[in-house]
């Protein structure tokens, strides 16, 4: 039996995507219209956005006017809830109203499922932005730490006078997370709020004053930390051009040793020239971290021996682990050759990171 005509509606479709795409849409986000690197957040941003969610996205109107808001501290709740007094045409307090209070004690987020930071405050890189300086065609790496996850809790309370608000509220309410958590965006970073619980502290036994209801709304925002202090914009190799660095023995001008430095494609190779008669050991100050993972166009030599900083890192022609190197690191290098009348020759290759 078929549905009567026009019962069924066309429902329109808005393709969104999930997984790693929907990830890029939150940093593509968060980078629209700013800088190349995330704004930071602290406490009083949360706050400031948890406020603007009740005010904006929760807001109860009654009679044609919307309910105001306040934020209070922990202490200033516990004057207040003492000393308000009901509307007068005096400035005291009109109802309905909202409050939201922010429970002092952050906890460690949650937003992580339980998985830890790694340790050591590592930075990672974040996004690579190409730069042309001079004619000269390279890129600059962005890198970030890892936030730092905190769940504050904050308590919201609707003080009235009529059972119909407080059922209107607590619809708002309930509509807003029916799906468990509602998105908020603080300085472009999405963070979800949770309801956790519904309770109540409406003044039901005393008979001597005004009666009236009072229900709260326990949220718990899963958001974190982003200091922007700890941010790192990085300078890396040229990649239209190569550098040349020659270092000489000022003794003997013929002991040279040199160097070519080539990034593409992520890839950066050192090539390095040991001249005839030249020493067979020397050190430079690496102006990037990299990561060297493999030696390859070796050309009379039968070791290399790679330190940083004073440790050796490996000694072979095979680096069986990755060797880090930061910037403003110390990279000696030392090569056994069989003929020192003619030039070695060796690729150094890594990634920069």
């Amino acid at each position: 039996m078929g549905l009567p005509k026009g019962f069924i509606k066309k429902v329109s479709f808005i393709e969104q995507n999930i997984g790693p795409e929907k990830r890029q849409d939150f940093l593509d986000e968060i980078d629209y219209k700013g800088m190349y690197l995330p704004k930071g957040v602290d406490y009083e941003d949360i706050d400031r956005t948890f406020v603007d969610f009740v005010n904006d996205d929760v807001t109860l109107n009654i009679d044609g006017e919307e309910v105001p808001v306040m934020f209070l501290t922990i202490t200033k709740w516990a004057e207040f809830s003492k000393t308000w007094s009901f509307s007068d045409k005096f400035k005291n307090i009109k109802m309905p109203f909202i409050t939201v209070v922010r429970q002092p004690d952050v906890q460690v987020g949650t937003n992580q499922n339980g998985n830890w930071n790694i340790p050591g405050k590592k930075l990672y890189t974040y996004i690579k932005v190409p730069n042309n300086q001079g004619g000269r065609k390279g890129i600059d790496i962005y890198k970030i730490p890892q936030p730092t996850s905190v769940d504050l809790t904050y308590d919201v309370r609707l003080f009235c006078n009529r059972m119909k608000d407080l059922n209107l509220f607590n619809k708002i309410i309930q509509t807003t997370f029916n799906s468990r958590q509602f998105y908020i965006t603080v300085k472009g970073h999405p963070m979800p709020i949770h309801l956790e619980k519904i309770g109540d502290e409406s003044q039901k036994d005393d008979f001597d004053k005004r009666r009236f209801y009072v229900q709260t709304f326990e949220m718990k925002v899963l958001g974190y930390i982003l200091d922007e202090d700890d941010f790192e914009a990085l300078p890396t190799i040229n990649r239209s051009n190569l550098t040349f660095t020659e270092i000489t023995d000022n003794n003997k001008n013929i002991d040279k040793i040199s160097y070519v430095v080539n990034n593409l494609n992520d890839i950066t190779t050192y090539k390095f020239n040991f001249k005839p008669f030249s020493e067979l050991l020397f050190s430079y100050t690496s102006d990037v971290n990299i990561n060297f993972n493999n030696i390859s166009n070796t050309i009379n030599v039968t070791n290399i021996i790679i330190s940083i900083n004073g440790v050796e890192e490996n000694n072979g022609l095979i680096i069986t682990k990755g060797i880090n190197v930061n910037a403003g690191d110390i990279v000696t290098i030392q090569i056994i050759t069989n003929n020192i009348n003619s030039n070695s020759l060796f690729n150094l290759n890594g990634n920069i990171i």
